[in-house]
């Protein structure tokens, strides 16, 4: 999926979640202290602020839904495990 059709999907998810949820795009809107228009940008072309669509999740209370984002992989070796292995890199090679 490019990012354009993850960013669509992502629209229309909150606009399903929306209507599931009996609100209108103005009340969404109030809710996550944002305009009407944006609520509606959003829903369309999946275009948003990165802060605009997570003050979306809180107002449809669905931001715990990012808990399963990016979380660490489960351990592979007994180090990984107990925590005795190397830290983390901080930083990408070249």
């Amino acid at each position: 999926m490019s990012a354009d059709e993850l960013a669509h999907e992502l629209g229309a998810r909150v606009r399903r979640e929306r209507l599931q949820q009996n609100l209108t795009q103005h009340t969404l809107a109030e809710r996550a202290g944002v305009s009407r228009v944006t609520i509606a940008r959003m829903e369309s072309t999946g275009t948003a602020t990165l802060p605009t669509f997570l003050a979306v999740l809180i107002a449809l209370h669905r931001a715990g839904d990012i808990d399963h984002l990016l979380t660490p992989p489960d351990p592979r070796t007994i180090e990984q495990f107990l925590g005795t292995a190397r830290p983390p890199r901080q930083r990408g090679r070249r």
